[in-house]
């Protein structure tokens, strides 16, 4: 098995148990909710604002208005679910997720010129890789939920835009290439798929252990009345037979 494979089965098995181990939590729900909002207000957004900057051709600039107008309806929609598990205010994204930006960045910049288009088919391919990594990320999820859970239909919906958003960015980047420069695009479509995943398992291990230490917060403080109790000498059928008299 080549390194990129193992490097997605391995991401793929941490991020699938720590999704389980939030099932039935809601602090680790809204720990994973926080982080897709990071990515719709985050990485997504910035790479399709940075596209409109270098001025697109008409057809472009409607396509990235559309697709904003998409993440900033996603960014509700997760903000307001947020609000119903009790995070009104959601914490900034850590220092890695900068770092991996950063790093992206640095590596695209020598290609910034490769193309005759300019810049903007090296923020397409860069928002192409955001978005097909959200498709993985969020059917993912959807696969330990429950059909009818609020979070999966909300998912669903996202998903279902990703899906859109994935191809038409790569469709996009593609129609702007000259044939002479496909080399060159296939260079940096790999530069950046590279580095995404050479982050990929460092951000699942830091993903699990947030969400496994808010899953434990919240099964302890489940299970706060019971220790109580057996702390002072009343077992759990006893604390009953109490209460129904």
């Amino acid at each position: 098995m080549r390194l990129e494979q193992l490097q997605r089965v391995a991401v793929d098995a941490i991020k699938t148990h720590a999704l389980r181990l939030a099932l039935r939590s809601p602090r680790a729900q809204a720990q994973v909710l926080t982080e897709y909002l990071w990515v719709e207000e985050g990485a997504e957004s910035t790479a399709l604002d940075r596209s409109r900057s270098v001025e697109p051709p008409a057809w472009l600039a409607k396509l990235i208005a559309a697709h904003l107008a998409d993440e900033r309806r996603h960014a509700g929609l997760l903000r307001a679910r947020l609000a119903e598990l009790g995070t009104a205010s959601p914490r900034e994204a850590p220092a890695i997720a900068h770092a991996k930006l950063w790093w992206i960045q640095r590596a695209c910049a020598p290609f910034l010129d490769a193309f005759a288009a300019g810049p903007i088919v090296v923020l397409l391919a860069v928002a192409a890789r955001f978005e097909a990594t959200g498709v993985r990320v969020f059917a993912r999820h959807l696969a330990v939920l429950d059909p009818d859970a609020a979070d999966a239909v909300m998912l669903r919906e996202i998903l279902a835009d990703e899906k859109r958003h994935a191809k038409s960015c790569a469709a996009a980047a593609k129609r702007m290439v000259r044939t002479n420069e496909q080399e060159t695009f296939e260079a940096l479509s790999a530069r950046i798929a590279e580095i995404d995943r050479s982050f990929g398992v460092t951000l699942a291990v830091t993903h699990w252990v947030q969400v496994a230490a808010l899953a434990a917060r919240d099964r302890l403080k489940g299970g706060r009345p019971q220790l109580e109790s057996v702390a002072a000498g009343v077992t759990p059928n006893e604390r009953s037979i109490g209460g129904v008299s």
